[in-house]
């Protein structure tokens, strides 16, 4: 059976799956914002940077590209033209993106909206198509490297190809350090200023204009839904646990096996390069792929007994609002290390503490939200925006403790 309730006909599953990608990501934050030094220090940020980070962002990732199929096969079935009210949706996400960057600091959703709009255009493709594109989004950061150099090359010669990039790299690294010393002024304007010039600065950079990261994630979240890996997991664990031992094996390869990149490359460039990135996989093994692991042992605990979504009902309430926990997040963030507030310095598991106390906060403050109503806040005014109108958001009736 599909892991619904009757109430609401929400995949309960995926709510989880959100609310463990928030605490992961929680725990990566504050793991960030920590300092000290000794060997309890160092192993903990040691293994948040091998085993969280990057992996739970991928988590929250994919499972953004279930909720589109998911959003696209429910309108479908009600006979409900959704495309507008999908790109109102986007253009909704976008503001909170401008807002989570600008205001706080933090660059994800921005690119969520910008690149969720091309989904349209491959909703109703063949699995076959969708496995096609989803290759080529990952390994289109590759490609175009090499691309770029080969017509560098062509054009310009190695010595003006390797000059260019090298004064290309110096100027980022000059933005960069720059830009993080003004963000740890004690004025918040001067603060607001230099996260609108990162802004600028991200998205004009050749990553934010190819696929490779967030495309990719959302069509894996895609083919996930079409498959039927995430509403019926009971029928696909075989799958499943490939998924998860091809995971388990790109992160060990990633993390130690595949050599790192020279900082300057030998001539020839151009050969230098492509044999360098055939060693990596060309983007197709990536140390991110742990998510599939991490999600796929939730997938397997609910196919094997559906009762596991109940028992994990902490992660379900905070991810039925995990729009809004992700704001409180940033904001809580923002608030307790940034300069212009209160600056605090911590020890990394007083970090790892910290990040624990306030995701469990949050949960209750969610479950006692979803007693009262149906949407959290900020999901409220995003499906306001997304039907133009103002959503109704008290609920009859208490739902489950699974949502």
């Amino acid at each position: 059976m599909a892991v619904f309730t009757t109430s609401s006909d929400r995949v309960h599953v995926l709510d989880v799956l959100r609310g463990i990608a928030l605490l992961g990501m929680f725990i990566v934050h504050f793991s960030d914002w920590s300092s000290g030094e000794g060997y309890f220090a160092d192993t903990y940020k040691t293994i948040v940077w091998r085993l969280f980070e990057e992996r739970f962002w991928a988590m929250f990732g994919i499972l953004f590209g279930v909720g589109f199929a998911l959003q696209f096969r429910r309108a479908e079935e009600r006979g409900e033209v959704f495309l507008w009210k999908y790109l109102r949706r986007m253009a909704g996400l976008a503001a909170f993106g401008v807002i989570a960057h600008a205001v706080f600091g933090f660059n994800v959703l921005l690119g969520y909206a910008a690149w969720g709009v091309p989904l349209v255009l491959v909703r109703n493709w063949s699995i076959r198509a969708l496995i096609a594109a989803l290759v080529l989004s990952a390994m289109s950061w590759n490609i175009y490297s090499i691309a770029r150099l080969s017509y560098g090359v062509a054009t310009k010669g190695e010595p003006a190809v390797r000059a260019d990039g090298e004064a290309a790299a110096a100027s980022n690294r000059a933005f960069l350090a720059d830009n993080r010393h003004a963000q740890t002024s004690t004025r918040y304007a001067d603060v607001f200023a230099a996260r609108w010039r990162h802004m600028r600065w991200f998205y004009a950079q050749p990553f934010s204009f190819l696929p490779v990261n967030t495309l990719t994630l959302f069509l894996l979240g895609v083919l996930g839904w079409r498959l039927g890996v995430f509403e019926r997991p009971h029928e696909h664990r075989p799958l499943i646990g490939a998924l998860m031992v091809f995971g388990a094996a790109s992160w060990i390869v990633a993390t130690w096996i595949i050599p790192d990149p020279p900082a300057t490359l030998a001539t020839p460039m151009v050969r230098n390069l492509i044999v360098l990135r055939l060693a990596s996989g060309l983007g197709l093994i990536r140390e991110m792929w742990l998510a599939f692991t991490y999600a796929g042992l939730v997938l397997l605990l609910v196919a094997r007994d559906p009762l596991w979504v109940r028992r994990l009902a902490v992660f379900g309430w905070t991810g039925r609002m995990a729009l809004t926990n992700y704001m409180i997040q940033i904001a809580i963030l923002d608030v307790l290390f940034s300069n212009y507030a209160l600056g605090l310095k911590i020890a990394p598991l007083v970090g790892l503490a910290l990040a624990i106390a306030l995701f469990l906060a949050d949960a209750a403050l969610s479950r006692w939200w979803l007693m009262r109503f149906s949407y959290g806040p900020f999901e409220w005014l995003w499906r306001s925006i997304t039907y133009a109108r103002w959503q109704r958001w008290q609920t009859e009736a208490a739902p489950s403790a699974a949502q």
